[in-house]
């Protein structure tokens, strides 16, 4: 088992690509609260992007691993403008994956900003 430490703050930012991409995966050990999830259109037209959380990180060799929920589907982004997806928090346990899409190449750069902790508790298969 790896070593973590209690608390660690993080930042992942990525250009979102046109097909459902790995975007962040919680480590082993590790539950992963995602404080916030911004998404900035960078384009002078609208953009649609699709954001969701799997499960079990792609160990039963599904990409996205089942199960598999949308944050936000086919969410219009306005143009040259920034969105809040998430508005609270939300819990990803151990090997929990975001994954996510724009229709636009290189059109949205998404920002999470993620709180990993060490997770000592019994984690629940699907």
């Amino acid at each position: 088992m790896a070593t973590v430490p209690l608390n660690y703050f993080r930042r992942i930012s990525t250009t979102l690509p046109t097909t459902l991409t790995q975007v962040y995966s919680a480590p082993d050990s590790t539950a992963a609260i995602m404080l916030t999830m911004l998404a900035s259109n960078d384009t002078a037209n609208p953009q649609t992007i699709t954001v969701g959380i799997s499960g079990l990180g792609g160990q039963n060799g599904n990409i996205p691993a089942l199960p598999y929920v949308n944050i936000v589907k086919n969410f219009v982004c306005p143009p040259n403008d920034v969105t809040n997806i998430i508005i609270g928090k939300v819990v990803l346990q151990n090997y929990d994956t975001v994954y996510a899409l724009c229709t636009g190449a290189s059109a949205v750069d998404l920002t999470i900003s993620i709180l990993e902790t060490l997770n000592t508790t019994a984690v629940v298969t699907y």
